[in-house]
């Protein structure tokens, strides 16, 4: 009856399993891949929860002795939108938008905007990272969120606002928890560790700017806020990719 209740729970059909609250804490599972119980993740391998170090999809990873992920950055909830707030949709896994705020805004500044304006404006992201690294959780990775028009949004399960800052070590931590959460999320939904390279039709990381170049749009974040701190194009690429 566990077992059937578990197969339920999981959606097959996705790249990452979205299973109910207590659904990690069970030994066996009928299928293998990333499972996430709207807080904590686990990867399934041979009926069992993966532990210690793996590297799975290009991306290394730490797991505890119970299988659940050690996330390589700090997450806050504090502005997280209501589920009567954006879209509940699951996107297709194909892209993962990166954005920078386009203001002076702090990544706190932001997300607490993006809380109050989110439906009104019709604009948030998955994530925004900022104020030291931290990484402020929006919406829940794997749904559409309205950061870079129709299409693009339909098709990125994760996309990811920098807030600004005016000093250097704020920043390099901020970078650093940008680049971890991309690679960390791209490695989950089996999206190539690639920066802007292909047209529509070809997975990757993507950039607003890209987007805007091959689907529709103006913006070209976030690569003139990068230049700011002296991050190039070719630099981002690098660090994605795990060089």
């Amino acid at each position: 009856m566990v077992l059937g209740l578990l197969m339920i729970a999981t959606q097959f059909n996705q790249s990452v399993h979205y299973v109910n609250p207590g659904t990690l804490n069970h030994h066996f599972f009928w299928r293998g891949g990333w499972y996430y119980d709207g807080t904590d993740w686990a990867y399934v391998r041979g009926g069992r929860k993966v532990t210690g170090r793996q590297r799975i999809n290009g991306v290394q990873y730490r797991f505890r002795a119970d299988g659940r992920q050690v996330l390589p950055y700090q997450v806050n909830r504090q502005y997280e939108l209501a589920a009567s707030q954006g879209s509940n949709q699951r996107a297709t896994p194909k892209y993962i938008i990166l954005h920078d705020v386009g203001s002076r805004a702090t990544g706190q500044q932001a997300a607490s905007y993006m809380q109050r304006s989110a439906n009104s404006n019709q604009a948030y992201t998955n994530f925004i990272v900022g104020n030291g690294g931290t990484v402020y959780l929006m919406k829940q990775p794997g749904t559409v969120s309205w950061g870079a028009g129709t299409t693009a949004n339909q098709n990125a399960p994760v996309q990811i606002e920098l807030g600004q800052t005016s000093s250097a070590a704020t920043f390099r931590q901020d970078y650093q928890a940008y680049v971890a959460l991309a690679r960390d999320m791209a490695g989950k939904y089996k999206i190539p560790l690639t920066l802007d390279q292909g047209g529509a039709g070809k997975k990757g990381i993507k950039s607003h700017r890209w987007v805007s170049q091959h689907i529709w749009g103006d913006h070209q974040d976030p690569y003139e806020y990068l230049a700011r701190f002296g991050v190039t194009k070719q630099e981002l690429a690098t660090d994605l990719a795990g060089r």
